[in-house]
C-alpha cells in the first residue's frame, strides 16, 4: 500500500507543478494579469508539488525499509495529505464552489491514496 501511495502521490505532484505552469499561467498570461499574481501561482503551485512529492517519496522510502517511520510519526505523511485536501475542502465550501466540480477527480485520487495511507499503518 505504501509503495502505490507513493508512487501516485509523485506522479500527483509532478502533475500538479505542470497543470500550475502550463494552465493556470498560460490562463493568467491571456487576460494580461499582474506579474506578482502569476509568480504567485508560480511559487505556490511549486510548492504544493514539492510537498506532495516529499510525501510520495517518504512512502517509497518507508516501504523500501530506508527509512523507518514508528508511532506517531507513521501518521505524519497521511496527515500532510490530509491538511492539503482540507484546505482544498475548505476554501471550496466557504468561497469558490465552482472549484468543488473542477477538482473532483483529484480529490478522488486524493482520497484513494489517503486510504492506501491509513491502511499501510493500520
Amino acid at each position: 500500500m505504501k509503495l502505490a501511495a507513493g508512487i501516485i502521490l509523485i506522479l500527483m505532484s509532478v502533475v500538479h507543478v505542470i497543470y500550475g505552469e502550463k494552465m493556470q499561467v498560460d490562463e493568467l498570461k491571456k487576460v494580461k494579469a499582474n506579474n506578482m499574481l502569476i509568480a504567485s501561482l508560480r511559487v505556490m503551485s511549486l510548492q504544493g508539488g514539492i510537498v506532495v512529492f516529499a510525501v510520495g517519496l517518504v512512502e517509497v522510502l518507508t516501504f523500501a525499509e530506508i527509512i523507518a517511520l514508528t508511532g506517531f510519526a507513521a501518521f505524519i505523511p497521511v496527515g500532510i495529505i490530509c491538511i492539503n485536501v482540507l484546505s482544498v475542502l475548505i476554501i471550496s465550501m466557504i468561497k469558490h464552489r465552482e472549484l468543488l466540480k473542477a477538482t473532483l477527480p483529484q480529490l478522488i485520487i486524493f482520497s484513494v491514496i489517503i486510504i492506501l495511507q491509513l491502511w499501510s499503518v493500520l
